[in-house]
Order: structure tokens, then C-alpha cells, then sequence
């Protein structure tokens, strides 16, 4: 079975990377690696060889150990992959993915036999692209990699991007199935739940939510999003713009 496997991998203070990897397979891919070491490191714990960055958008604390692990693979061993429009943004970026906000499309990469789907998702930067993982033999994402546009009850500042984009950016994400997992760029979920009750005091499941946190909350699911994250429950443009106004000043 083509089983594919995904580990959070702290970094920064309070960042996420993620390794994808398969059991019977010595490959790996990873997401947004803002520092080399601990991915270097959980690649040598695992014996696994690095084939394939992706990366979310280019903010520092996302990019910052590509050119370092790029150096290690050695030129053109590994591909680093971005949206087209963060040209020049992106460390050694190699793929330059042209999607839109449509939906989630195939890319011409794959991951394990699997095709790379991809979306953009503008708001918090302009070139922000979501990527997902099919089930086996699918089209549609069960797992999805968000960056800093979308976090467990959040979302990301609008750096880039307006509120409209957000807003849609948010919608399009969550209108996968429900039992989608989605990996986050940010150990957020503690602090956004303090505000979503501010906004929502009355939701139960935002209660519920706080009361059984982890140290470690990724992944959410498009389920628990939709029930529980202000920004996505937001009914209106307007609505999300006065919430992550308000957000800024928590």
C-alpha cells in the first residue's frame, strides 16, 4: 500500500516543517524548512535522502534552510518548488507553479506516484500556494499543507494580500471534505482559541477545542475549522477584515 507518511518537525520557536516520507521508500520531501539542521537531522535518523522542497511562500521563517540544504544534496539532485509568482523570492527555486484560486490542480511534480496538487491561496503574502497530498489514486487532497495562510482557529496577517483574498483563500481551503488534515505553519492553536472565544463565546466547540490542547496541535482538519475558527466562520468579507483587525491587537 502506497502509504504515505508526514512528520511535524519543530523549528525556529515556533515554526512548523514537515517531512513526507513512505515506509518501504529511502526518499523524502519536505515543507517549508526555515532552518537546515532539524530536518538534516531527522533525515539521518531515518536514513532517508532528501528529493524535493516545497514551499509555502517566502517569508524567511519558511525558506531559511533551503540554501543550506540545497548545498548538502549537491545542484540539481533535489527540486525546489514555489508559486511562479514568488520568482526570485524562493532560495534555488527550481519549479515555478502557475496555479490559480480556483481549486486545487495537478502539478507536473508527483510525490511517491502520487500527483502534487496545488492552489493559490493570496492573503497573507501574494504568492502564498497551498499544497496537497490525494489519496491513493485520487484528485483530491486529504492532507494539505496551509503555511501562514491558514492556522488551527487563525489565520495569517494580511502582509501582502487583502481581506477578500483571505476571505476566499480561507473558503477555498475549507470547501475540500471535511476529513481533510491540514498542516499549519505556526504552534498558534493556544492563543487563537482565546480569541475565537472572545468572538464566539457562546460556541461550545471552541470550548471543547481548548480543553483538550496538546503541546503540539497540527494537524487540524477542515471539520474542526469550520467549527471553530473565526476567520473561516467569518460571514463576510467585512466580518473577517474587523476580526483579524481586531486579532492584531490580542
Amino acid at each position: 500500500m502506497n502509504q504515505i507518511e508526514i512528520e511535524p518537525i519543530p523549528c525556529l520557536k515556533d515554526n512548523y516543517a514537515y517531512l513526507i516520507s513512505r515506509p518501504d521508500s529511502a526518499d523524502a520531501y519536505v515543507v517549508d524548512p526555515s532552518e537546515a539542521e532539524p530536518i538534516v537531522t531527522a533525515l539521518q535518523r531515518r536514513s532517508l535522502t532528501l528529493r524535493g522542497i516545497l514551499a509555502t511562500h517566502h517569508h524567511a521563517d519558511h525558506v531559511g534552510g533551503i540554501a543550506d540544504l540545497v548545498a548538502r544534496a549537491g545542484a540539481g539532485t533535489l527540486f525546489v518548488a514555489g508559486h511562479a509568482l514568488d520568482r526570485e523570492r524562493i532560495p534555488a527555486q527550481t519549479e515555478f507553479v502557475d496555479v490559480d484560486t480556483s481549486g486545487f490542480v495537478r502539478t507536473r511534480l508527483t510525490l511517491f506516484g502520487r500527483p502534487l496538487l496545488a492552489m493559490h491561496i493570496p492573503g497573507h503574502t501574494r504568492a502564498a500556494i497551498a499544497w496537497g497530498i490525494p489519496a491513493e489514486g485520487g484528485d483530491v487532497p486529504g492532507d494539505v499543507f496551509t503555511g501562514d495562510t491558514l492556522f488551527a482557529a487563525g489565520c495569517g496577517r494580511l502582509f501582502e494580500g487583502t481581506p477578500a483574498q483571505m476571505y476566499a483563500s480561507l473558503k477555498a481551503i475549507t470547501a475540500i471534505p471535511v476529513t481533510a488534515r491540514l498542516w499549519f505553519g505556526h504552534e498558534y492553536t493556544e492563543s487563537n482559541l482565546r480569541f475565537a472565544a472572545t468572538v464566539e463565546p457562546d460556541n461550545r466547540a471552541i470550548g471543547e477545542r481548548q480543553g483538550r490542547l496538546t503541546p503540539q496541535t497540527t494537524p487540524t482538519t477542515v471539520a474542526l475549522e469550520r467549527a471553530t475558527n473565526p476567520f473561516v466562520r467569518a460571514s463576510s468579507v467585512e466580518e473577517l477584515a474587523a476580526r483579524r483587525a481586531a486579532k492584531d491587537k490580542f
